[in-house]
């Protein structure tokens, strides 16, 4: 007989995961869950049990809206999927526990290759959700394994050659931090970029929250990168579950001809190789070549370290009540809106 029930510790649930050879996305970490709780939301750390045996896990958010309450799993349920019949049960499972929280949908997005995709998914009244990108459906990962001479090898010539102008550059230094404080430097290099791309920002006490849960466990890192006296260009990076995350990230347009993020990445990956990681994760790039796609620009970028493209499946939502109907088409003139195909 197949349950939910809640997971207590940690333990169990990062053990379930590491054993289990998942590397998921940050958002099903158990980091991620306190944090959410922090910010005052519901939050389940649901086991999928079978006969008493751990066989799947699934960090749940409840988000309420004024367009409609949704129960969201980022990045899970992580499990088996191969096991039709069975995945059938637990998904079922899942609606039930959505609806006894009167939640109008449930939004899920496993963390499975689109190659693979369960097809009995859309045939069983999921739907796939509007939203262009939900959780970096398509990343850029790098494979720290190799060497340092491969991965420089293995670079596009440009970005090489700008690594190597950062490292002569006279004036130009990478500093890593933990110090919440630094964050202040962060910050205004951020708001430059929003400005510059356009991006919907976080909060600075949202990043402020996030990077402290994170170094609390020394999870975070940021790179700061410093030309002649200035700062000119930030990353937060995330460590999970063997995993770098390039996750928050900005620089300043008036010194796009310095190569400080170029420099910045490479201090980053040789961090990461330090730390015994074993995936450089990008996080989302456009996946395709059209140049006109809001992600462009940065797709270029990452592209430009090598690696190789990993392409997920979808989200996907479980509609409960009618009330549904209004995310779904708000999401998807949202989406056309933003340039989003």
């Amino acid at each position: 007989m197949i349950i939910l029930k809640e997971v207590s510790t940690r333990e169990e649930w990062e053990g379930f995961i590491l054993n289990g050879g998942f590397q998921p996305l940050f958002f099903q970490g158990w980091e991620w869950g306190e944090l959410e709780r922090a910010r005052g939301k519901k939050v389940f750390n649901l086991g999928v049990y079978d006969s008493g045996l751990l066989i799947g896990v699934a960090l749940a958010v409840m988000v309420n809206a004024r367009r409609g309450d949704f129960l969201h799993i980022r990045g899970g349920p992580l499990m088996n999927w191969d096991d039709e019949q069975k995945t059938k049960e637990v998904a079922k499972i899942f609606i039930e526990f959505a609806s006894n929280l009167k939640c109008d949908f449930l939004r899920i997005s496993p963390n499975i290759k689109k190659s693979e995709h369960p097809e009995w998914l859309i045939g069983s009244g999921f739907k796939y959700c509007q939203m262009h990108d939900v959780d970096a459906e398509i990343t850029w990962t790098l494979d720290l394994t190799k060497d340092e001479e491969l991965l420089i090898k293995e670079m596009r010539d440009s970005t090489r050659y700008l690594i190597r102008k950062g490292q002569k550059a006279k004036d130009l230094e990478i500093i890593k931090s933990t110090d919440a404080d630094d964050l202040k430097y962060f910050w205004d290099i951020y708001q430059d970029t929003v400005k510059r791309q356009k991006w919907h920002a976080y909060s600075f006490e949202y990043i402020k929250e996030e990077f402290q849960e994170y170094v609390k466990n020394n999870k975070a890192l940021l790179f700061l990168a410093k030309f002649q006296d200035q700062y000119i260009a930030a990353s937060i990076f995330l460590y999970e579950f063997g995993q770098t995350f390039y996750h928050h990230s900005g620089s300043l347009s008036a010194f796009k001809k310095i190569p400080a993020m170029y420099l910045l990445h490479w201090e980053s990956i040789l961090e990461a190789k330090r730390k015994g990681c074993n995936k450089y994760n990008f996080f989302g790039i456009a996946g395709d070549d059209d140049p006109k796609h809001p992600w462009a620009g940065l797709t270029l970028f990452k592209k430009g370290f090598g690696g190789e493209q990993h392409e997920m499946i979808h989200a996907l939502d479980y509609p409960i009540t009618k009330k549904y109907w209004v995310t779904y088409y708000y999401e998807k003139f949202e989406r056309k809106l933003r340039g989003y195909n």
